[in-house]
């Protein structure tokens, strides 16, 4: 999308407020992460209308040799509300997010995020748009040397 007036360029992803849409993505953990859980808080906005969005996100790990066919683990939503049409959005932090798989030291993990426009709380009757998403871990180390 392109902003109105000084035309900055948001590569964005359109979630729909009807049927159900994933987007996926991957990230490399740094050595220094604990194996353990994650949260994340979705950025996004909207181009009109209001209401509430239901994001939610699952995750497995896999390893050097691991197949990439497998299961997702349990997801977590978190709800945030339409304030403003072409605002940033920073919705709240999720609730911790279990890892599935067998996470293991620079394991690759395989994210994937949806809108969940079959919840009640999700009433924004327009598309959302993902901008980004912020990933919490925690570490067990000072650094990855």
């Amino acid at each position: 999308i392109e902003t109105a007036t000084n035309k900055h360029n948001l590569r964005t992803f359109d979630f729909d407020s009807v049927a159900q849409e994933f987007a996926c993505f991957t990230l490399a953990m740094p050595k220094s992460w604990n194996e353990g859980t994650v949260t994340f808080r979705p950025i996004w906005t909207f181009s009109s209308g209001s209401g509430g969005v239901v994001w939610a996100l699952q995750a497995v790990a896999v390893s050097d040799a691991d197949a990439l066919d497998v299961a997702y683990g349990a997801e977590q939503a978190i709800t945030d509300a339409a304030l403003t049409a072409g605002d940033l959005h920073r919705a709240p932090e999720s609730a911790a997010i279990t890892v599935s798989g067998s996470p293991a030291v620079s394991d690759t993990v395989l994210f994937r995020i949806k809108r969940n426009p079959a919840d009640a709380s999700d009433t924004l009757g327009a598309d959302a748009r993902l901008i980004g998403i912020e990933i919490y871990v925690t570490t067990d180390a000072g650094s990855d040397a």
